[in-house]
């Protein structure tokens, strides 16, 4: 069997990783490799026991490629959080009303627990060289049933066409008549300095909606979330961001302000399987930012489902074109929201 992976970020490296180790014969197009210099963050704190599973899998995936860095966390939340999924998962995690120079309100409590910092860019660039992913850009043709790649204007074939691009998934399946249950968004981040007992933590406060990682030293990494497909940060986006840890640390010192490109789903968290028109296309997306955190678990799902040669086909989503795509199962928000 050959399988032909289009996308060389992390769901598609893991794909075509795990099909190889399966003993497929495997081709991959990668397209420019796109993550940035510094580590990102896999959480096991999340709402949700099946994203705490896959977290879990994927990080034991890491670590048999590269050091892992375990870091604090803490997760300011209101008193009311369920705090239950934690629990059903076995996450070890503590309960505080204070923590180091963290300013808090009397109904605020923070939840402490260990993150990872996963080397992502080095991780993802080694498996694309032990792969032999190329860096050519390859588009999705159609005849009858079957898929095709179409790279430098010449035609690859496979078996089996797995379509991993992140936030091109949509656009690429459009080109074969296929609207595929995703939407891309942009993810905004900036870089800070904060004070030496901030800088070493990775936050996430679900009451002022900010996040905060370690960055390259000395500098601290931080955003709110998203915007606009293929937008830019707004005007005066790291100002405001430094506005909210102040709140919490006391001063933020803003430098400057970046967009990423994200992928949605219907229902907030991954999805990979079948797509039904096709005999021989599979799809893997809706990581919504935390490909970091979950995505090696879910490619390794998706391959063991070519390798068997099961049908599932991708859930028909009735609401697969009306969503919100900057909704993230994995965020404490998603579940606050519905306490």
């Amino acid at each position: 069997m050959k399988a032909a992976v289009v996308g060389g970020g992390i769901a598609g490296v893991f794909t075509a990783y795990f099909l190889r180790e399966a003993g497929i014969d495997v081709v991959g197009f990668g397209g420019e490799l796109r993550y940035p210099l510094t580590s990102l963050v896999l959480t096991l704190s999340m709402p949700d026991p099946r994203d705490v599973e896959m977290a879990v899998e994927s990080l034991e995936i890491y670590r048999k490629m590269a050091a892992i860095k375990p870091v604090i966390s803490v997760d300011i939340m209101p008193t009311y959080a369920d705090l239950s999924s934690l629990r059903r998962a076995g996450v070890k995690y503590q309960v505080l009303d204070r923590f180091r120079g963290l300013r808090l309100a009397r109904d605020e409590i923070v939840v402490v627990t260990t993150d990872y910092l996963i080397p992502i860019r080095k991780i993802v660039a080694s498996l694309r060289r032990r792969l032999g992913f190329s860096d050519k850009r390859a588009a999705l043709g159609a005849e009858g049933r079957r898929v095709y790649l179409v790279v430098d204007g010449g035609r690859v074939d496979a078996d089996v066409v797995i379509l991993a691009a992140g936030a091109d998934n949509r656009e690429l399946a459009l080109r074969v008549g296929v609207d595929l249950p995703f939407r891309p968004y942009s993810c905004y981040a900036a870089a800070f300095l904060v004070p030496g007992w901030l800088r070493g933590l990775s936050i996430g406060d679900y009451v002022l909606s900010w996040y905060g990682r370690p960055g390259p030293w000395p500098l601290y990494i931080a955003g709110d979330g998203c915007g606009k497909a293929y937008s830019n940060p707004p005007r005066g986006y790291a100002s405001k961001i430094a506005r909210l840890i102040a709140k919490r640390a006391g001063w933020a010192l803003p430098l400057y302000a970046k967009s990423g490109v994200c992928e949605g789903s219907p229902t907030g968290g991954p999805l990979a399987g079948k797509v039904g028109r096709f005999d021989n296309l599979y799809v893997i997306g809706g990581l919504d930012g935390y490909g970091s955190m979950v995505g090696p678990a879910v490619a390794k799902r998706l391959a063991e489902l070519v390798v068997r040669g099961r049908t599932e086909v991708l859930p028909d989503l009735p609401d697969a074109f009306d969503f919100d795509p900057c909704v993230e199962r994995h965020d404490w928000s998603f579940s606050l929201r519905q306490s």
